[in-house]
């Protein structure tokens, strides 16, 4: 059985495709939490609220394309979505067999995972030396609330030698627990 991972950091640092490594490497299982969730709330109420002005998307697809111009509005879906229920998402995923959360934003779902002991390992994704980490009303976590913290400043080959020096420590068990 593969280890429980969250892999969080700001949008377009790398987390999906840390993640995408994992599975390569790993047969860890992930989709992207954000289209998981935008399947089920953020695409129908999005539907909704945009029919409203007359306006829209076609598919699911051109929603999902263009989330990184509606982040707030998917940030709020998914927070409702996971609410009261604040690990709902992430329970959800695990059911269905995926072994990653790639892009959790919300402070009180990470403490509520914490608090079930969901994930084995926190890896933060950091790429801030190529793309500033914009200030944002969504993303609440930080590089602190993380176990790990992967280095993906550099090139496709350093990323993939600091996704080994971290498959090194899970196939080791040095876990590192949340304390």
């Amino acid at each position: 059985m593969n280890k429980k991972l969250l892999i969080i950091g700001h949008g377009r640092h790398g987390k999906d495709t840390v993640a995408e490594i994992l599975r390569d490497t790993m047969g860890y299982k992930f989709t992207s939490s954000s289209e998981f969730v935008g399947r089920r709330c953020v695409w129908p109420q999005m539907q909704k609220d945009l029919m409203d002005y007359e306006q829209g998307y076609e598919s699911f697809e051109d929603c999902y394309a263009d989330r990184h111009n509606h982040r707030p509005y998917w940030a709020d879906a998914i927070s409702e979505y996971n609410t009261p229920d604040k690990t709902r998402t992430v329970s959800e995923m695990i059911s269905e067999g995926f072994d990653m959360y790639v892009g959790m934003r919300r402070l009180d779902e990470l403490e509520a995972c914490i608090d079930k002991q969901i994930f084995d390992l926190i890896v933060w994704v950091c790429r801030s030396q190529h793309l500033p980490e914009e200030p944002s009303t969504s993303m609440e976590l930080e590089p602190v609330h993380a176990d790990w913290i992967l280095d993906n400043n550099d090139d496709l080959s350093h990323l993939h030698r600091e996704v080994l020096r971290l498959q090194r420590t899970i196939k080791n068990n040095g876990i590192l627990k949340w304390t």
